[in-house]
């Protein structure tokens, strides 16, 4: 009787510790760009960074905040309804794609921009996401 009173008792404190641990992490407050030191360049020489060394880059920016800054090529709306910004680069085929945090910004073709977010890497163009205009 005592090893399974002993083997209950331990199993309940196993259980609250882990609903204790899962509980913290599910409310854990959302990581964001706004107060992070951000490495800044333009959208040239990230995307530059990107095609000669992809592997170097990723080492460099890959979840990490940086702030970019460049020419909009095009605008758009992703499946949430939020803002994408493409950033012109020397490239025709590459750019900086930032997606935007806030949605209904008042953002025009061809205006020079500072954008904030965490950079996702490279595919043909640069992913930047929780992005927000930097100042």
């Amino acid at each position: 009787m005592k090893k399974g009173t002993i083997f209950l008792v331990a199993f309940g404190i196993t259980i609250a510790i882990g609903a204790f641990v899962a509980v913290f992490l599910w409310n854990k407050p959302h990581e964001t760009v706004d107060n992070q030191q951000a490495i800044q360049l333009s959208a040239d020489s990230v995307v530059d960074a990107f095609q000669k060394n992809e592997a170097s880059a990723n080492a460099l920016y890959l979840e990490k905040v940086i702030d970019v800054h460049g020419k909009i090529a095009e605008l758009d709306k992703n499946q949430d309804g939020n803002d994408v910004i493409l950033l012109e680069t020397g490239d025709p085929l590459s750019g900086v794609q930032c997606t935007m945090r806030d949605r209904g910004g008042n953002y025009k073709v061809g205006n020079e921009i500072a954008i904030k977010g965490f950079c996702h890497g490279y595919t043909t163009v640069v992913l930047l996401s929780d992005c927000i205009v930097s100042k």
